[in-house]
């Protein structure tokens, strides 16, 4: 016999949503790692070994071609800071580990950083439906 369980009981765990800043400097960390870019001419033949959608589209390519983007618009907007603000990007995300700026305190530095870096992802096309 069926028997129904508790509204109490049946409550799934709440999902936090990430924040996006971190979201996209994580993927653009990845993008560093693997070079600044990715072969753009590769084209995916998922379909021929079963790892396709059905269409002939790999799931996992596409979401990590969309990281990679994400990384690339990222690493664009991070580009158009200020040289202090670069530096301090780098430096926050274990990038860069030396400090050249004896007359700047690092922890400010990367607050301001952030508050510009955070502006020009919400203007983005690529990053703007993150935030």
């Amino acid at each position: 016999m069926l028997q129904r369980v508790k509204k109490q009981q049946a409550q799934a765990a709440k999902w936090d949503r990430p924040d996006p800043l971190e979201y996209c400097l994580a993927l653009w960390k990845d993008w560093m790692k693997q070079g600044g870019c990715r072969s753009a001419g590769s084209l995916v033949m998922g379909g021929l070994v079963g790892d396709a959608d059905g269409h002939g589209h790999d799931l996992h390519e596409a979401q990590h071609s969309h990281d990679m983007q994400v990384g690339a618009a990222t690493d664009a907007m991070i580009d158009s800071l200020e040289r202090i603000h670069v530096w301090a990007i780098y430096a926050s995300c274990s990038i860069a580990t030396a400090w050249r700026f004896p007359n700047a305190d690092l922890a400010d530095t990367a607050m301001a950083a952030r508050a510009e870096l955070l502006v020009k992802l919400k203007k983005n096309e690529c990053t703007r439906n993150f935030f």
